[in-house]
């Protein structure tokens, strides 16, 4: 795409990062979570799947996407992917009963995982530079997040009539991002996507190296670690230590994601000076911060410490793409960003299970004794880390 004018390839992303309201649809139902299970008492199972369903969806489809590349032009998967989620979404409750929203809720994870993938796949399409790479991969974060805050905004507005279902209204955005993917995204043959898939003389594909598959690992461990303690369970210290209600736990949701913003719109300028001790120190960084809030629970320390631990999280997003571009053989971009993008829908339907598996280990109905466990994983990642890098540097001496 070297002869694309910026004005197209400005629009092309326009078209991305509004497609970020997609990949963020599941935002839309957390308010009306405990809502839901009240409306189908007797189907539990139904209702389970209608809450997290999409993520496991998410997952199956994220490994999927990129085969369809190498027959199908890139837009048209985008463009399809965008006219599922739109069915899915907005005809998501035509028919209320627990079936039926089963049905549109994994058309809704399909739409979810494939257009996760394009999009950030497209990012590696429409620019070569890794630096850049980098950069906007940070600014799809920030959408990412913006498109999360506004969808949870306004959906728990929608709902206060008491009706849940009221929420699916917000879905109507579905049109305009189809539309946009239609009008502005560049076409992207099969034999042109990402520089066709090279084989090596074997006949197999090139291998996406050990250094790609320790950082999904460790991407996992942190969807996880951080999933089951200052992602998902903030509320749950706030209340037990008494130090504000749901009130306050919404507002230290909201600011943890205005920063969450900024983090995404920085984020260049963080991996270009921390460069491959990015993920080192987001582990420093998130076991002190748990540290400390255990160690002083109080208001400030949820709003400003809190922040900077549920920061290392964002941080973590957008280098699992970058540097996966950066360490995998260019035949390999989509393959690796489908793997990052499964590897994410894994860890976050995993983690609220993570939390239940070591609390009934311990024990405890305290999320303390959890908590601790958490830093000392964080503590483990941070010594191998290093050491990793120690070995990365005489491998591969040149980066």
């Amino acid at each position: 795409m070297n002869n694309m004018s910026n004005t197209k390839r400005i629009l092309a992303l326009i078209a991305i990062f509004v497609s970020t309201i997609a990949v963020m649809a599941d935002l839309a139902i957390t308010p009306v979570i405990g809502m839901i299970y009240g409306a189908y008492p007797d189907n539990m199972g139904a209702v389970n799947y209608i809450v997290s369903g999409p993520m496991l969806i998410v997952v199956v489809v994220s490994l999927l996407t990129p085969y369809l590349f190498r027959f199908m032009d890139k837009k048209l998967v985008f463009i399809i992917a965008s006219i599922i989620f739109a069915i899915g979404a907005i005809g998501g409750v035509a028919v209320n009963t627990p079936g039926f929203i089963c049905f549109t809720r994994t058309l809704v994870g399909i739409g979810e995982g494939a257009i996760n993938v394009v999009g950030v796949s497209y990012i590696a399409d429409l620019y070569e530079s890794q630096e850049i790479r980098s950069r906007i991969s940070g600014y799809y974060n920030s959408a990412l997040s913006l498109a999360g805050m506004v969808l949870s905004y306004v959906a728990g507005n929608l709902a206060t009539d008491g009706n849940w279902t009221s929420v699916y209204k917000v879905y109507w955005v579905a049109i305009p991002i189809a539309i946009l993917i239609i009008l502005f995204i560049p076409s992207v043959k099969p034999d042109a996507s990402a520089a066709a898939v090279k084989k090596t003389s074997t006949g197999k594909k090139e291998p996406l190296g050990w250094r790609f598959i320790y950082m999904n690992i460790c991407w996992f461990v942190v969807n996880l670690v951080l999933g089951a303690s200052i992602l998902y369970y903030l509320s749950s210290y706030i209340f037990e230590f008494g130090l504000g209600d749901s009130s306050f736990s919404g507002t230290a949701t909201a600011v943890k994601s205005v920063c969450g913003i900024l983090v995404g719109l920085v984020y260049g300028n963080i991996v270009a000076g921390l460069k491959r001790f990015t993920p080192t120190v987001t582990f420093a960084v998130a076991a002190v911060g748990m540290l400390i809030m255990l160690a002083a629970p109080a208001t400030w320390t949820v709003l400003i410490i809190g922040t900077i631990t549920g920061l290392t999280y964002k941080v973590w997003f957008s280098y699992s793409y970058g540097h996966g571009w950066e360490i995998v053989p260019a035949s390999r971009v989509d393959d690796a960003v489908s793997i990052s993008t499964a590897v994410y829908g894994l860890g976050s339907f995993a983690c609220t299970y993570f939390y239940s598996f070591i609390a009934g280990a311990l024990k405890t109905e305290s999320i303390v004794p959890v908590w601790y466990v958490c830093i000392g994983i964080l503590a483990v990642l941070f010594v191998v880390d290093l050491i990793v890098i120690s070995i990365e540097k005489k491998q591969f001496p040149a980066g």
